[in-house]
């Protein structure tokens, strides 16, 4: 009998909508990049790709909001980058400081709701302008939400309760020369976000020799080997229930491969708290042969619905990125 092939989700429908005006003037003023505008549309496709990757939501239409003040010729410019990028333009004839974009973005996002139906959702790109009214509107209706800064609370108490999940520092996504963002210290709207510990591949490898840990191992493959990433705390929620009625703690197996060279660990950003993932080291031994045998026998199939047991409806993972996590030590 076959192994039983697994169907992921669809991806999720979303428009994204850009306070583009913002966007310029927060990458103007914190990059050293002479071209902010090639900046700012590198940008929208790095978080269309993020969003598509990490969330499972596609990107169907591209909306960019800014004003056009009186005798003001680059619009016309903008237009040509904006269409050739799959941006639908929205200009506001206002002057460059009043918010006239900002409110045509609200007022829009509103309307595409009421005919969009709730399956679709929406991403909200914006430099340090927050949204919430928006943002706790969209969700009101029930609407997901990823609400995109470059400039972030400074911690997640200082947004409404109902809406801290949406929120995203999307300063990760700028990188390389004339790209990085450099924030100013003395601003309070600026998330402090340090750069991760580059993760790395163990540089030792040992055999595992304790019949627990290669069990435990055997498990991180059957019922999660299939996924390019797993997430930590579904994977020790699983470990816990395997061995709830034996002495042995699921964070020290983790600890014990890890220290065999079998996984390693990574730090991924998240708002309002970083999450963990482990990786499979397929050079190692075990591993190795694990990976052999289930090639071999296509009577032993993955898995395949663990992640949907502790997905919602909209195969969501926001329930991995926990900070169970934050718990687990270094």
């Amino acid at each position: 009998m076959p192994g039983k092939k697994h169907l992921a989700h669809p991806p999720q429908n979303a428009v994204l909508c850009i306070d583009y005006a913002n966007v310029f003037g927060v990458i103007s003023q914190h990059t050293d990049n002479d071209q902010p505008d090639a900046v700012v549309l590198d940008l929208v496709r790095d978080l269309q790709r993020h969003v598509l990757k990490e969330m499972n939501l596609k990107t169907i239409r591209t909306l960019g909001f800014a004003s056009l003040p009186p005798n003001h010729v680059t619009g016309h410019r903008a237009t040509g980058a904006w269409l050739a990028a799959g941006i639908e333009p929205r200009f506001s004839y206002a002057r460059s400081t009043d918010e006239a974009s900002a409110i045509d973005m609200a007022m829009e996002s509103i309307e595409i709701s009421r005919s969009a139906g709730k399956e679709t959702a929406f991403i909200l790109l914006s430099g340090n302008q927050w949204f919430i009214p928006l943002v706790q509107r969209l969700q009101r209706t029930g609407h997901q939400v990823v609400m995109a800064t470059l400039e972030s609370p400074l911690h997640s108490d200082h947004l409404p309760e109902d809406c801290k999940e949406a929120f995203m520092n999307a300063q990760f996504l700028l990188s390389g020369n004339g790209k990085r963002f450099n924030s100013d210290p003395k601003s309070s709207r600026v998330q402090d976000s340090p750069e991760l510990e580059e993760a790395k591949r163990p540089e030792e490898i040992t055999l595992i020799t304790d019949e627990v840990v290669k069990h435990t191992l055997q498990i991180i493959d059957s019922s999660f080997g299939q996924y390019e990433k797993i997430y930590l705390t579904p994977l020790l929620r699983k470990l816990s229930e395997i061995f709830e009625d034996s002495d042995d703690d699921p964070k020290a197996l983790v600890n014990e491969l890890e220290e065999a060279g079998a996984v390693w660990l990574e730090k991924r950003r998240g708002f309002p708290h970083n999450y963990t993932i482990l990786m499979m080291n397929e050079d190692h031994p075990d591993v190795a042969e694990l990976k052999e045998a289930r090639l071999q026998n296509t009577d032993s199939g993955y898995d395949d619905d663990f992640y949907d047991d502790y997905s919602d409806s909209d195969g969501d993972t926001e329930e991995y990125q926990s900070d169970d996590d934050d718990q687990y030590p270094e």
